[in-house]
Parts: structure tokens; C-alpha cells; sequence
């Protein structure tokens, strides 16, 4: 039955979906168990010289890696020869650790100039050498990881992420909070966790490494990833480059505040990696069923769906959420309570990032992948000039405001594209009840002052899921089709 065809493929997605962003969140709450330790132990000028050192380290890896893990991943799947597929991840693999030598001696020569680029002192240029060694280690983790998520051991990825986060949990712990190490003790802390996650990934990694360089193979995955150096590149500038302008245009403090906030948003990209991870994955190997759009059709749906509900909830308690306990410290220190006024915002831009990811099908499956550089670069144009003129006007919040805008902007631009050459149906008038629907529920909530505020919110959310039940939102054939699956699987993990 094509009905539970599709229903079959979505449990799918689903569960792989579940699993990574199981292990996502628990790996992002371990993550969010460093903001006690960093801002209460770290006082704000040296957080914000972290904040710029981790833009600084967004950017990098792209060039670290310069596409052959999307690349690797993608021919991996396609391949069926397994013999060829040793060969794909090989070739990625020494490839890696040749251009990551390379890198790493060049920024090792120009420490000291990168460092006043990043922290207008040479004081901290010895933290542009403790990011040489995170910088391969984590390019040769990915690829590592994206093994996993090419063979769907979706669990398997989940394990190993936590244990990464894990680690660097720890030796934050040692290093930060009990030898007082300040920033330097937070890039201590990532080097070891690097370098033990690598090494407890050797047997995965040694596992497919029985070849050497392919010449051949290598070719044809730059031609296929190099193009994701631009477009990656670009939406890496989109969620660093803003933390650099306001320091310029604000200080230094207000980049650790607007960087605390920011981090906030872990909540939804929880999700979005989660879904992410599995997305790519799913979509390559779908494509080739008849009714492969219709379903497509249906995931952004029901994605857009999940992340309306979590826009609301973590608008309605975010506050509620920084101030919570941990032996003895809240989520947030004091000091950084006031940058809870960007959540709602970085999580709307999140989500545009989540249309993003979803209207990628075409351009994938098409190996257009050279358009990403236009849709990527046009939107952190877009980017740079709004925290240009918002900046100035609003202080942190033009950063957030332009934040959404070039995403917003990115997730058009792309499906625009993407149907001239994969055309899917998606079902506008459900996506259209979504956001209305949300920005009423948002706007009660905002704008008028209810009473019983905890009750209110429960019953807002519970009102935004009523009023898209009465307006026809969930199909009985589909509720129907999903029940009677539902009945039939068994959850493999």
C-alpha cells in the first residue's frame, strides 16, 4: 500500500531521526552543563576571548575538512561495492591528515598575527596553538562518525558523541573549575577530549582504512565537496561572524553576553542536528522510491510541526530554565541572565535553517552542489550587512535580528532552486495554519498579560495543537495508516 509505503519510510526517518537526537541531546545537555562552569569560573573578558576563538574554530574546520566528508559520506552510501566504499573513506582519510599537517604549520608560523586578528593581543596567540590539534583531530573524527551515519548505526554515532562531550565535560571540570585554568583550561579540555574520541573511534576507523590514496576517487569527491568549502563556509559566517561585530561594535562583553545567549539555542539545534544527521542519509537512499516527493512532502510537514512546539516552549521558559540549579549553580551565571532576549530569535533562525536542510534534496540528488555557494553566499552577504546596520541600532539584538533574516533569506533562495530541478508539492496550506496558528499563541503570550502564568502556558501549548486539530491539520487516513504500522514494527537499534 503506497499510503503505508510512506508511512514506513517517515518511522523511519523517525527513528533514526530519535536516536541521533537522543544522543544530540544528552550530548548539547552535557554541553550545557559547561555554562555553569564557564560562567561562573570564567569572568567575561576571557569568555569572550573564547567566544572568538570558537567562531574562529567554526570557520577553520570547514577548511580542515574542505568537503571530502560530505563527499565521502554521499559516494559511500551510493557505492555498492564495499570494496569501493573502503577505498572512498581511505582516500578522505590520508587526504585529511595531509592537508591538516599542511594547515596546522602554516597557523603554527603566523600564531602570533592570527591571534591579534582574533584578540587585538598577542597575550593569547598560545591558544591558536592548542587549536591546531583540535582542528585535525576533529576532521578526522568526522569522517570516523560519518562511517556511522552512513551505515545507519544511528546508536552507535549517539555513543561515541556522548562520550566526546563526556570527556570534555570532565577535564572542563578539572581544569576550569578546579585548577582555576580559565580560558586556557577550556581549550585543554577540547584538545583531550579530541584526542581520546579519536582513539576510541580507531577501531571503526581502521576497520575501512585498507587502501591508500586514490587518485581517481579523490577527484571525483572535490569536485562533488569542494564546493561545500564556499557554501558551509558561508553558513558557518552566518552563525559566527555576528559575535565578531558585536565586538567591534559593542565590546568584548557583550560578545561573551551575546555568545551565552546564543549557546541558548542548543535547545532547538538539539533537534535540527538530530533530524540533520539522519536527513542526508534518508533522502539519498529514498529518492529512488515512486512515491519518494509525496513523502518528502510529508517530513517537512511534520517537521515544521515539532518545531513550532519548540519554539513555544522555549519561549515560554527559557527564564525559567537559566535559572535552574546545578550542585549549587544556576544554568547561567547571573551576570549573563539578560541575554535570554535573543533565544526566541536564534531559535527562529535555527528553524529557517531546518527549511534550509529539507529544500536540500534537489540540489543533492542533482549533484548541483556548486549552487550552494550562491544560496550560502548570498545569504551571509545577507548576514554581514544586516549586523551592519542592526548592530548599531539594537545592540545585541540587531545581531539576532539579522541572524533570522539571512536564514529566512538562504531557505527561499534554496527552494527556488531546488525545484527548478526535484519540483516536490510540499503542503503549503498546513505550513501556512502552522504559522499562524504559532504566531497567535506567540503574541498572547507576549503581549498580553495573562494570570496563573505557569497554568497559562501549559494551556497555550495545549491550545496551539487544539487549534490545528479543528482546522483540518492531521488526516484520519494518516493517523490511521501510522497506528496500524505502528502495530506491525519492531524497533531495531
Amino acid at each position: 500500500m503506497p499510503g503505508e509505503s510512506k508511512i514506513k519510510s517517515i518511522v523511519k526517518l523517525t527513528r533514526h531521526s530519535a536516536i541521533y537526537g537522543v544522543g544530540h541531546v544528552i550530548t548539547k545537555s552535557l554541553s550545557i552543563l559547561l555554562l555553569p562552569v564557564h560562567t561562573n569560573y570564567v569572568n567575561k573578558f576571557e569568555y569572550g576571548i573564547a567566544t572568538q576563538l570558537f567562531a574562529f574554530l567554526a570557520i577553520a574546520s570547514i577548511i580542515y575538512s574542505y568537503g571530502l566528508n560530505t563527499a565521502c559520506l554521499q559516494y559511500y552510501i551510493q557505492e555498492p561495492d564495499e570494496e569501493k566504499k573502503n577505498r572512498f573513506f581511505s582516500t578522505a582519510f590520508f587526504s585529511t591528515i595531509f592537508t591538516s599537517i599542511t594547515l596546522s604549520a602554516i597557523l603554527f608560523i603566523f600564531q602570533n598575527p592570527v591571534a591579534k586578528l582574533l584578540f587585538e593581543s598577542v597575550d593569547f596567540s598560545h591558544l591558536i596553538v592548542f587549536s591546531l590539534g583540535i582542528l585535525t583531530f576533529d576532521a578526522l573524527v568526522l569522517l570516523s562518525f560519518n562511517i556511522l551515519r552512513a551505515e545507519e548505526k544511528s546508536a552507535s554515532f549517539a555513543f561515541f558523541s556522548v562520550m566526546n562531550v563526556g570527556l570534555n565535560l570532565i577535564f572542563n571540570v578539572i581544569f576550569v573549575a578546579r585548577w582555576q585554568m580559565g580560558v586556557r583550561g577550556i581549550f585543554l579540555a577540547n584538545i583531550f577530549s579530541s584526542v581520546l574520541i579519536f582513539l576510541f573511534l580507531l577501531p571503526v576507523t581502521l576497520k575501512h582504512l585498507k587502501h591508500g590514496i586514490s587518485l581517481n576517487l579523490l577527484n571525483k569527491m572535490l569536485q562533488f565537496g569542494l564546493p561545500f568549502i564556499p557554501a558551509t563556509m558561508s553558513v558557518v559566517l552566518m552563525n559566527s561572524i555576528d559575535k565578531i561585530f558585536v565586538k567591534e561594535f559593542i565590546g568584548m562583553e557583550a560578545s561573551a553576553d551575546y555568545g551565552a545567549g546564543y549557546k541558548l539555542g542548543l535547545i532547538v539545534k538539539m533537534f535540527i542536528n538530530g533530524f540533520q544527521f539522519a536527513w542526508i542519509p534518508f533522502f539519498i537512499s529514498t529518492a529512488k522510491q515512486e512515491n519518494a516527493k509525496e513523502i518528502f512532502s510529508k517530513i517537512l510537514t511534520y517537521f515544521s510541526l515539532i518545531c513550532s512546539v519548540i519554539f513555544l516552549a522555549v519561549t515560554f521558559y527559557i527564564n525559567q530554565i537559566v535559572r535552574i540549579r546545578i550542585f549549587g549553580l544556576t544554568i547561567f551565571g547571573e551576570q549573563y541572565w539578560g541575554s535570554t532576549v535573543i533565544v526566541p530569535f536564534i531559535v527562529l533562525a535555527y528553524i529557517a535553517y531546518g527549511l534550509y536542510l529539507n529544500f536540500l534534496v534537489g540540489i543533492y540528488l542533482k549533484e548541483k552542489t556548486k549552487l550552494l555557494v550562491l544560496i550560502t553566499g548570498s545569504g551571509a552577504v545577507v548576514n554581514i550587512i544586516g549586523n551592519f546596520i542592526l548592530i548599531p541600532m539594537f545592540d545585541i539584538m540587531g545581531a539576532a535580528y539579522s541572524t533570522i533574516i539571512s536564514f529566512v533569506f538562504m531557505a527561499i533562495f534554496i527552494y527556488f532552486l531546488s525545484r527548478k530541478y526535484y519540483p516536490i508539492d510540499y503542503e503549503f496550506g498546513k505550513l501556512l495554519k502552522i504559522l499562524l496558528f504559532s504566531a497567535v499563541i506567540y503574541s498572547i503570550y507576549s503581549y498580553i498579560n495573562l494570570p496563573f502564568v505557569y497554568l497559562t502556558k501549559i494551556l497555550l501549548l495545549l491550545s496551539y495543537i487544539v487549534l490545528l486539530y479543528f482546522s483540518g491539520f492531521f488526516e484520519t487516513n494518516e493517523i490511521n495508516s501510522l497506528k496500524q504500522y505502528i502495530k506491525k514494527i519492531k524497533w531495531k537499534f
